[in-house]
């Protein structure tokens, strides 16, 4: 019997052989560790996903190679199975050797669903609209549609980027050039922890600290109210969002997303003279806003909770991308541009590619660029991952008005 145990997903392609896959599909298409591949969908939709198979370096196998193998699914793979799909609305028939087994799936949209589905075109796909009343397809244009573009996030925190590049018909060439690892020296986050109660304000810096300081704060806590009253800042507006998923009140969010901007926003909010503040940073972090802080009054915690390091070789390396290039660039940190730089050199790349584009998230990520001597095209306002999409569109735009 295989072992089944991983994220088990199957999604129809059709109706019939016509090429057509949920948006989502296609995000999954871009992160899944195996691809199982029914041959009687569309040769233009089987053409689609043998080449971005190629491209994300993910293992593609037919319902036959599938079903002799005895360990299917890893415990943290994510395996896709496309079938066909009769009509829209369908979901297709579940292969006999994984009857019994858990699987998520999912039916090609229905006329009457109003969800965009993507006309797969062998390298290419294209955003569509469906219609009832007339039965009809009509295609909605993006300005990204067909573009290559590289995602350079952790692993962890690529999924929303991918699956807005998927929707706007891009192609997506996740190469992550950091993880996120909590860091090693627990001494001070835990005294840190411990005496939250202690603190009249703590600063997070990012969404991984976020993650990073509940995930410890829930292992020492039970309920949300040993948090104490200590007042919460958030350096940008994504940072702000997952506090608030938490049911956390964000005190202070400054419309600048840098350090300074927010020492400057704490101290108009509540003077920072002989404040407590507990900042939650990684190891990298920058060195300007603990000291601005400092040099207007408040006693600052400034601790590393996790660290940012380089991706292994074997995960960077993308032989696509090495030998085609791509048409953007994107990075979401200034860690993000080193780690990438150390691994394919920046200058030389795009001296290689030089229709090739390069996206910024902010200042700090365009200023490490620029040290590169590396002229970036377009950077996002504010600083979040919906505007650098934005961002890349309205540019797309603007040069096919030429």
């Amino acid at each position: 019997m295989k072992k089944m145990q991983g994220n088990f997903f199957l999604f129809g392609v059709g109706p019939e052989r016509l090429p057509f896959v949920s948006t989502r599909a296609a995000e999954l298409l871009s992160r899944a560790n195996k691809v199982i591949l029914d041959q009687e969908i569309s040769d233009l939709a089987q053409d689609y996903i043998r080449f971005q198979c190629e491209k994300n370096k993910t293992e593609l196998l037919t319902l036959a190679q599938a079903q002799t193998l005895k360990n299917l699914c890893g415990s943290e793979e994510i395996i896709l199975c496309l079938s066909k799909a009769k009509n829209w609305g369908d979901t297709p028939a579940l292969p006999d050797f994984l009857k019994g087994k858990t699987i998520i799936t999912e039916p090609l949209p229905s006329l009457e669903s109003g969800k965009p589905v993507l006309l797969l075109q062998k390298e290419s796909a294209v955003e569509m609209e469906i219609h009832n009343a007339a039965g009809s397809i009509q295609q909605k244009t993006s300005p990204l549609s067909g573009k290559r573009i590289v995602v350079t996030r952790a692993k962890t925190q690529s999924e929303s980027f991918v699956r807005g590049l998927s929707q706007c018909g891009a192609l997506p060439i996740e190469i992550p050039s950091i993880r996120i690892e909590p860091h090693p020296d627990h001494h001070g986050i835990v005294e840190a922890i411990a005496g939250l109660n202690a603190y009249d304000w703590v600063v997070f810096s990012s969404t991984n600290g976020v993650e990073m300081f509940f995930s410890l704060f829930f292992r020492k806590f039970q309920d949300m109210r040993d948090f104490g009253g200590a007042r919460i800042a958030a350096v940008g507006p994504a940072t702000a969002e997952r506090l608030k998923q938490l049911h956390l009140q964000v005190d202070v969010m400054p419309d600048k997303h840098t350090g300074k901007t927010l020492a400057k926003a704490i101290d108009q909010f509540d003077a920072l003279e002989n404040r407590r503040i507990l900042l939650v940073r990684p190891e990298s972090g920058s060195a300007d806003l603990p000291r601005l802080l400092e040099e207007m009054g408040a006693i600052v915690d400034d601790i590393p909770f996790y660290c940012t390091l380089g991706e292994s070789p074997e995960v960077m390396e993308n032989a696509f991308f090495r030998a085609e290039g791509a048409d953007w660039l994107t990075f979401c940190s200034a860690s993000s541009v080193k780690h990438f730089h150390d691994f394919y050199h920046l200058p030389s790349l795009l001296k290689k590619f030089t229709a090739l584009k390069v996206a910024s998230i902010g200042p700090e990520t365009t200023k490490a660029l620029k040290t590169l001597r590396v002229a970036v095209t377009v950077e996002a306002d504010p600083y979040t991952v919906p505007s650098l999409l934005d961002a890349m569109e309205k540019y797309e735009a603007e040069q096919g008005s030429r």
